[in-house]
């Protein structure tokens, strides 16, 4: 009989614990098939803008619609996210983008897509963004619990799948643009968004163990957690500061490959280094946690992410760029999850639907902005000196990583000390 009571006892909990990885799993798919239409529609959109409009800068209205809907709707959908909590949100927003983005090539075809239609449809799409990589966020703990490990696991996972989407999704539109043309791309985004909302009601169960906060004001209460936490709040002003550098560097890339190399080939060998290097830094996420903390493994990251940049000071040929971009896009990698599993912790249960809205508001009106003002200073100031500012901006949000992670870590090692003395007592 005292055999068989440890087992009986533990069997809940193996239940409990496979349950829950097989809901992590069901997450994994959905964001897979998530993002592989988002990745389609990233070039098909565009470009078909481009088609139906005749216009360049009528594309860029478009394309800027959606942009600006991110930035209004995480702030806006702050207290909504923290209301419905993420399980609702996720379904909300992967139902409501499948019709909306169906809708463009519809009203094409009828002959009703007139610019700014286009442009509504694209900030209704854009308006669920930043609610939607939140509340991913937000629903881990209910699967894995608390503890930053497991969380910086689960969230190396996440990102492995978005990665991956990022690097082979964009090749692949390519070849389907070419063989099925724009629309039929962007009715295949919409089926992404139809499957991923059906996976996710399917396989998201409604008694995750979720805490909602009960009363208004989530926005306010949001925003004073990160007044008051050092670390919350040095780390969303350096995601702001990096996410402007990064997405400048992306549009610059071709601009480029173009003024000195004119080569097509090498600008999407130069944005598929970054995106392989990310996706091999998630990988080295598990082993590094074996010997480095999470707070150590993100600032360190961060850290290096902003020394290597400095690079861009340096006259670099195509080579040299490549290496350059595998580093940062590893250092990222390998310091995203774990940053992600600190700051999740940091916050309160109740309101990390609304503060994670806010703070993925701030870090793409960061990155819209760094997108929107790169070509102008390339205009005015010329790449060489851009690049410089690249790296002057990346370097202050790694200092700012790291007055954050000072913050953190002295009340840690003040409460690993407290241990120490009572368990010598």
């Amino acid at each position: 009989m005292e055999s068989t009571t440890p087992a009986a006892s533990a069997s809940p909990v193996s239940a409990t614990a496979a349950h829950h990885r097989g809901t992590l799993r069901t997450l994994l798919c959905a964001e897979v098939l998530s993002m592989t239409g988002s990745q389609l529609s990233a070039v098909a959109l565009p470009w078909f803008a481009l088609q139906s409009t005749g216009s360049p800068a009528a594309m860029s209205k478009v394309m800027a619609a959606q942009m600006v809907a991110v930035a209004v709707f995480g702030l806006l959908g702050a207290s909504l996210a923290g209301r419905l909590g993420p399980r609702k949100v996720l379904l909300l927003a992967d139902t409501a983008r499948a019709p909306l983005i169906a809708l463009v090539p519809l009203l094409h075809s009828a002959g009703l897509l007139s610019t700014p239609i286009f442009m509504v449809l694209l900030f209704a799409v854009g308006s669920f963004f930043a609610p939607y990589v939140a509340s991913q966020q937000a629903i881990l703990p209910a699967l894995v619990g608390d503890d930053e490990n497991l969380l910086s696991k689960a969230n190396a996972r996440l990102q492995g799948a978005t990665r991956l989407t990022i690097l082979l999704g964009p090749p692949t539109a390519g070849l389907l643009i070419a063989a099925m043309g724009a629309p039929a791309v962007l009715f295949l985004d919409a089926l992404s968004f139809l499957a991923s909302a059906v996976l996710l009601r399917w396989g998201l169960p409604r008694d995750l163990p979720l805490t909602v906060a009960p009363r208004r004001g989530r926005l306010r209460d949001s925003l004073t957690v990160l007044r008051r936490n050092r670390l919350l709040g040095h780390w969303t002003l350096a995601q702001i500061l990096g996410e402007s550098a990064w997405q400048a560097l992306f549009a610059l890339i071709p601009v480029f490959v173009l003024l000195r190399h004119g080569s097509s080939t090498l600008s999407g060998v130069l944005l598929g280094a970054f995106g392989g290097g990310a996706l091999l830094g998630t990988f080295l996420v598990g082993p590094a946690l074996r010997r480095l903390s999470n707070l150590r493994l993100a600032v360190l990251g961060r850290a290096g992410q902003g020394i290597v940049f400095l690079a861009l000071l340096l006259p670099l040929g195509p080579g040299a760029l490549t290496a350059f971009l595998i580093v940062v896009g590893l250092l990222n990698g390998v310091s995203n999850a774990p940053m992600v599993a600190v700051r999740t912790a940091a916050i309160p249960a109740a309101l990390r639907s609304s503060t994670l809205t806010v703070i993925a508001a701030g870090a793409l009106s960061g990155g819209t902005l760094g997108l929107a003002a790169a070509g102008t200073a390339v205009e005015s100031a010329g790449i060489e000196r851009t690049f410089m500012g690249l790296a002057i901006v990346q370097a202050c949000g790694a200092a700012l990583f790291v007055l954050g992670a000072a913050a953190a870590a002295r009340p840690r090692e003040e409460q690993r000390l407290g241990h120490a003395t009572h368990s010598s007592d």
